[in-house]
């Protein structure tokens, strides 16, 4: 339950920091009063203060390193050497911990069907969302003439979206409360299912994303005010962040104690197949231009927008096929 607060605070800081990236550098580097290292320096002095923070204030939430920590301030205390947490009876020594962190997302990638679908998608989600991203000097640079400092800052739209996406919080724990308080009268467990979370996507989320490719592509002249295509931006921020929130709470909730391993596979996945995108992304709408590039975008997304309801409604039965996933059936 706590996650449907705690997730989508984390997954608001994963994306304004790359919205906020832009500002900040489209300033920096059209500035005659500092250099453009400054721009590097800015992203050390800001990652160094979160990692400060996580350091120092970020507390241990993995179960089976609580409960040896348990154990043993239970035999310093009581002297009695029955206390033994289990992850101690298996007796792994680091260099066997960190090979089974190493290659367990591999094997997850490999032999997970959740992993290979959620991943995929995902895959083809990112691809649009770093392709959509290099649009924005063709369309607020070159069509509506702003400069690299005010360009960047139409970036702060699609975060005006993001924070959007988070008004559907207090309606999901709602809905949490009613369907978890069902499940237990009804005797079931005490436990969302994992298909629960697939509401941020259901509710408008994957829907979204078309939505704001077509009306931005198709809005973008220099006749027509750039508000109309920040407007579209803010759609899109809205459909991305709950798109993602979807895909990783369902990866969570799936696997339980093996959600570290299964996110690192999904991750290392979409950003090796995705990342280069930004890239080809250039000359796709040099060659193309922002019209039709924004509506293959759209395409794409509109294909994959019935993806979260597919899992909804068969992905029990493929969890029933993992041999590390949680089967439990949606509500109703």
């Amino acid at each position: 339950m706590e996650r449907v607060f705690a997730f989508p605070v984390f997954a608001n800081a994963a994306f304004t920091g790359p919205v906020l990236g832009p500002v900040m550098g489209g300033f920096i580097a059209q500035s005659k009063s500092v250099s453009w290292r400054w721009v590097e320096w800015a992203t050390l002095i800001m990652s160094g203060l979160v990692f400060g923070a996580v350091v120092l204030f970020q507390p241990e939430t993995y179960p089976p390193v609580l409960l040896r920590w348990k154990a043993q301030h239970l035999r310093s205390i009581t002297g009695d050497s029955r206390y033994v947490a289990e992850v101690e009876l298996l007796g792994d020594t680091l260099g066997q911990r960190l090979q089974k962190a190493l290659y367990r997302p591999f094997l997850l990638t490999f032999s997970e069907p959740i992993i290979v679908l959620v991943a995929l998608y995902l895959t083809v989600i990112y691809i649009v969302l770093f392709t959509f991203l290099d649009g924005y000097d063709f369309i607020f640079g070159e069509i509506h003439g702003t400069s690299q400092g005010i360009t960047g800052l139409c970036f702060l739209g699609i975060a005006v979206g993001l924070f959007g996406a988070s008004a559907l919080v207090p309606i999901i724990y709602k809905w949490a409360k009613r369907d978890l308080k069902k499940i237990e009268q009804d005797g079931k467990g005490d436990r969302l299912p994992p298909e629960f979370r697939l509401w941020f996507s259901m509710l408008g989320g994957s829907w979204a994303i078309p939505l704001s490719l077509f009306w931005m592509g198709w809005t973008s002249y220099p006749s027509i005010s750039m508000w109309s295509p920040l407007a579209a931006s803010v759609v899109f921020g809205y459909g991305i962040l709950c798109v993602f929130i979807s895909s990783y709470q369902y990866i969570i909730d799936s696997y339980e104690i093996y959600a570290a391993s299964a996110l690192a596979s999904v991750t290392l996945i979409r950003y090796v197949a995705a990342g280069g995108m930004v890239v080809v992304g250039i000359p796709f709408y040099q060659n193309v231009g922002v019209h039709w590039t924004c509506t293959i975008l759209g395409c794409i997304s509109l294909l994959l927008a019935p993806v979260p309801y597919l899992f909804y409604f068969y992905g029990e039965r493929i969890r029933k096929r993992s041999k590390f996933a949680v089967g439990l059936k949606p509500p109703a």
